[in-house]
């Protein structure tokens, strides 16, 4: 400590000694040190969004028209509900709504192609050329569900088929 002590007058001595140019260079390269430790984006955490229920949906009042997601090898349990006003995910024993972006692509049934949310972004986009088949007001594509992090990087990206129908 006592030596620590004779170093910081001499700094604050050497400081009172800048010109006023010196003291602006100084600053402003403190400034650019402090945004670009704030521009620092943290790791990306994936998700593993778990399948959707029938006690999730019904206890949480969850049916409506939209389009229901199942990844590829996932099993048969949709991970995403799309719907007109939100969509819905199950992350981590949680639900997760994300809100409908009403100016992007609309899909069958009244959902939309991007939903946001507090923690996160998604997309669901049909994959060209893939399989699409319909039946009656039924309708199944092949499709990508993408999720996004608030600082755009990808947590979740999956294929799989899209099941559009009313409820």
């Amino acid at each position: 400590m006592r030596c620590v002590l004779p170093l910081v007058i001499f700094a604050l001595a050497a400081c009172s000694q800048q010109t006023p140019a010196e003291k602006a260079a100084a600053d402003a390269r403190a400034i650019a040190e402090v945004n670009a430790a704030q521009d620092v984006k943290p790791p990306a955490k994936p998700i593993a969004p778990q399948a959707i229920g029938f006690f999730d949906i019904t206890q949480n009042k969850l049916s409506a028209s939209g389009c229901n997601f199942v990844a590829d090898g996932g099993g048969m349990g949709a991970v995403l509900l799309a719907q007109a006003e939100r969509a819905v995910m199950k992350v981590g024993d949680k639900l997760v709504i994300l809100a409908a972006d009403k100016g992007s692509a609309a899909l069958p049934q009244g959902a939309w192609s991007r939903y946001s949310g507090r923690e996160y972004a998604l997309t669901l986009t049909r994959i060209e050329g893939g399989k699409a088949s319909k039946a009656g007001v039924v309708e199944m594509f092949d499709a990508k569900v993408t999720v996004t992090d608030p600082h755009d990087q990808v947590v979740y990206d999956a294929r799989g088929q899209a099941q559009c129908k009313p409820m």
